[in-house]
């Protein structure tokens, strides 16, 4: 197979050919320098990301996504990952050919791999497990779905509102709330089975709750809104933000020291703040650039990661006090992470109206790689801990890494 001049192709299946693996062109070799052979690039990546690049049956060690240039003549490219079927095509260098391969990775039987729920058929914009078998996802128009055997089965339960649920989280497996548009919030004491509606004090959206223990919780929102509650939601206080940015995400690692993250105001870039009282003060640190921040997390009191839009990753080693870009995997908004160990870990995203990406860490966050796209964006992920599997809601319904 040939392609000229910046071409492109997708290759799902295998083909075959042979040749010298001398058509790889190497630098720093020593020696006088001369002119190259005539020649071009191949650029290969594949999903999921970080399979080993062959040329011709010998190893480059490169992973993908990487670029390699190579002489004029005619080749295979052979891609393997661990849990995928080995994939090999042929293709051809000529004059300064630019050649782009894209490879989907078939996964052998037993290779966990993000598959749809076909149970659940909602817009979810969270999800969440309190543990191992008990899990919920919420979505449009007050809709919520649970499972009580880690997943096999979801089922759809009353929430009692029409209101779009955007966040949930549980303290326990049969303690959780739930929060969305019209400043809703929404209780459950029975593993996810039943809701009962939460007087806020307030009428504007709510985009993120999260509670350290059945008692203490915090719920941010429209317009730089944060709420504290310490009876397990039955009263809401409002804490003063100092910010008029919409807060998109709220995170914290014990009842004094967490974290909110946002950025809704056009022109006034994103905005990271900061508490060590339980959010009676809170502090806004440096930013890092004017991306909107969707999410935040943080693996102990001092690292921690925010995800936003245009692919924007950021880390920090110091609690929040100063933060630092991380290299990322795409362009697209990313709108959520979840680590189940501390180097293992998922940020999911997408745009609305396009195609959903999942990225991969194995390093605790210093780096990302693609690991599947989904036809519909990704809005939300969650990862139990010690558990290699994960949960991902968003226009398309709910996924599972399984």
């Amino acid at each position: 197979m040939k392609r000229r001049n910046s071409s492109s192709f997708w290759i799902p299946a295998l083909c075959a050919a042979t040749c010298a693996f001398a058509g790889l062109l190497l630098a720093g070799c020593g020696g006088k320098s001369t002119t190259p052979p005539p020649g071009g690039l191949l650029f290969v990546s594949s999903l999921p990301g970080r399979a080993l690049i062959h040329i011709d049956a010998v190893s480059t060690g490169k992973l993908t996504p990487d670029t390699l240039s190579l002489r004029t003549g005619d080749y295979t490219l052979t891609l393997t990952l661990d849990g995928y079927r080995d994939t090999t095509l042929a293709f051809s260098i000529s004059g300064d050919d630019t050649i782009s391969v894209n490879v989907h990775m078939q996964a052998l039987e037993g290779t966990l791999r993000w598959v749809q729920i076909p149970q659940v058929s909602a817009t979810i914009f969270d999800v969440n497990f309190a543990s191992l078998n008990y899990g919920c996802a919420v979505g449009q128009n007050g809709r919520v779905f649970r499972t009580a055997d880690a997943g096999v089965n979801w089922n759809e339960v009353v929430s009692g509102t029409i209101e779009t649920l955007l966040s949930v989280s549980f303290a326990s497996p049969s303690n959780g709330w739930a929060c969305g548009t019209g400043g809703i919030i929404l209780r459950t004491t029975d593993f996810g089975q039943s809701w009962t509606p939460l007087p806020s004090g307030v009428a504007t959206d709510l985009y993120d709750v999260f509670f350290v223990d059945v008692s203490n919780g915090w719920a941010v929102g429209e317009a730089g809104k944060i709420l504290r509650t310490t009876d397990g939601g039955l009263s809401w206080n409002p804490q003063q933000s100092g910010v008029t940015q919409g807060l998109s995400a709220v995170y914290f690692f014990n009842t004094t020291l967490g974290w909110a993250v946002g950025g809704f105001v056009p022109g006034e870039g994103q905005v990271i703040l900061r508490t060590t009282n339980g959010g009676a003060s809170w502090v806004k640190r440096p930013v890092v650039s004017a991306s909107c921040l969707r999410d935040v997390l943080f693996r102990t009191s001092n690292i921690g990661l925010c995800v936003g839009d245009d692919g924007f990753v950021i880390r920090s080693t110091d609690g929040g006090l100063s933060w630092g870009q991380v290299a990322g995997a795409t362009n697209a908004s990313l709108r959520s992470l979840a680590f189940w160990s501390s180097v293992d870990g998922w940020a999911v995203g997408g745009e609305y109206g396009s195609t959903g990406c999942v990225l991969r860490s194995t390093d605790g966050g210093l780096s990302w790689y693609l690991f599947e796209e989904t036809p519909q964006a990704l809005l939300c992920v969650d990862a139990i801990e010690g558990s290699p599997s994960g949960w991902a809601g968003g226009e398309g319904g709910l996924w599972g890494y399984r």
